[in-house]
């Protein structure tokens, strides 16, 4: 587009050329209509200004004013109408609709020459951009379609995350239950060691309790059985009874 905006410029001004002589060729037309009608008036306040001068005074100005405007805008409109010249053709004055049928001639004319020598330009310029619009939408049908191969990876990645999110929330699940068992299995292993032991160290307080109890009995009952033989025998022989009495107690020990 940027090529062809000389060549638009070119054109927009040569219509503007063409259209110049249409407008100068109907401005004489219209003076010269007009300068037939202010030319009557003009001889005729004339006479009247004379006629009023041998009156008075009062009629002077009166002629003067009547003829001084008309014969000034006569003189403006020869004056300009001098200035433009008619539009001939074949030695025949052209009115209005000629005019207008040449300069219509004309602009087509050069429109015509003008698009047969652009012709190459535009197609090319044409051609140029028809290229550039295709490349732009083979680019964008491109980028779309990577767009949504873009999405679609995303979203199998996204379903990939939700399932490995899943496995792990299941993994965890059966982790935390195998511990818990574990944890059970070790307190209850625990507590059947504390119970073992606990029953142990009774059993073993048990059977010291009643050895400490048989060796008291047995003191007490060698201690009776002296004072009793104290008390029965007396000497030689109490002192051997005794003696006896204490080797069966320490022999059933």
């Amino acid at each position: 587009m940027n090529i062809l905006r000389p060549f638009i410029f070119l054109a927009l001004l040569s219509g503007l050329a063409l259209g110049a002589p249409a407008l100068r060729a109907q401005e004489p037309a219209g003076h010269a209509q007009a300068k037939p009608e202010a030319q009557p008036e003009g001889h005729e306040a004339r006479p009247e200004g004379h006629e009023a001068q041998p009156g008075g005074h009062e009629a002077k100005p009166e002629g003067h004013e009547g003829a001084a405007p008309e014969g000034g805008h006569e003189a403006a409109g020869e004056k300009h109408g001098g200035g433009h010249q008619a539009l001939h053709l074949f030695g025949m004055e052209l009115q209005a609709p000629g005019k207008f049928a040449v300069q219509a001639f004309n602009f087509a004319l050069f429109a015509g020459l003008l698009f047969f020598l652009l012709k190459g330009a535009l197609s090319s310029a044409f051609k140029a951009r028809a290229k550039e619009l295709e490349d732009k939408l083979s680019q964008a049908e491109r980028e779309r379609a990577e767009a949504d191969a873009q999405i679609a990876e995303l979203e199998g990645r996204m379903a990939g995350l939700q399932a490995e999110l899943a496995g792990i929330m299941a993994k965890a699940e059966t982790e935390a239950e195998a511990e818990k068992e574990r944890i059970i299995q070790s307190a209850q292993a625990e507590a059947a060691q504390i119970r073992a032991q606990t029953g142990a160290e009774i059993d073993y307080q048990k059977r010291a309790a009643e050895a400490e109890l048989r060796t008291l009995v047995a003191t007490l009952a060698v201690e009776g059985a002296t004072r009793r033989l104290q008390n029965q025998v007396t000497g030689d022989v109490a002192a051997r009874v005794i003696d006896q009495s204490i080797q069966q107690v320490g022999g059933a020990q």
